[in-house]
């Protein structure tokens, strides 16, 4: 069985939760800036809605002001050693390849944070919390939410996973929602997982 380590938060627009194998200490969350560079994609010019993945039928997991539904055989996570700054969490705790796939959830302590800000500062601040590959996707349509995409490689003692991450807003307050994965997960096993997650998504 997998362990579930130390959970660490990082900077405002990129703030993540990571269950991995052996733990990591991110950097302190910032505060963020007035105003944030301008950044325009053809491709994130409107919001496309997540593919037609079926909904997970797993257990509901209720946060402060949502809830969403778990895969099969993941269970709310939120109460184990280590998994400190999470709103919520759910973790496939019988994964044996020593990494627990996991999603959580992290409420921005800078309140509402744009798509636009989330494409440019969100990278950096991945980039400069020891990311790698960090890349924007096209932005999905979420429970009325129009949400970035991003996804990362991080490293930690060993221990190489991906993230996909994604920031879904309501009443002034984003919501940073990360599916963390072991490397031996395909992008399309990604994909499925977190659309069938973000298609449960309700809002309190």
């Amino acid at each position: 069985m997998s362990r579930i380590a130390r959970t660490s938060a990082l900077p405002v627009f990129a703030l993540t939760a990571v269950l991995a194998l052996a733990g990591c200490a991110g950097p302190a969350a910032t505060t963020a800036p007035d105003e944030a560079a301008p950044q325009e994609s053809a491709s994130q010019e409107s919001a496309a809605p997540a593919t037609e993945a079926p909904d997970a039928s797993g257990t509901t997991i209720t946060g402060d002001g949502y809830s969403y539904t778990a895969p099969e055989g993941w269970e709310d996570a939120k109460d184990q050693a280590g998994a400190t700054g999470a709103d919520s969490l759910a973790a496939d705790l019988t994964d044996t390849d020593g990494f627990s796939d996991n999603v959580n959830v992290i409420k921005s302590p800078a309140g509402e944070i744009s798509a636009d800000d989330v494409e440019t500062l969100g990278v950096q601040e991945l980039e400069g919390a020891g990311a790698t590959d960090v890349q924007v996707l096209d932005r999905e349509n979420v429970a009325g939410s129009e949400s970035a995409h991003l996804t990362a490689l991080f490293s930690s003692e060993g221990a190489e996973y991906r993230i996909d991450q994604y920031y879904l807003t309501n009443d002034g307050q984003t919501y940073v929602v990360t599916f963390s994965f072991s490397t031996t997960v395909e992008e399309s096993q990604r994909t499925e997982v977190a659309d069938s997650v973000l298609s449960t998504w309700t809002w309190a």
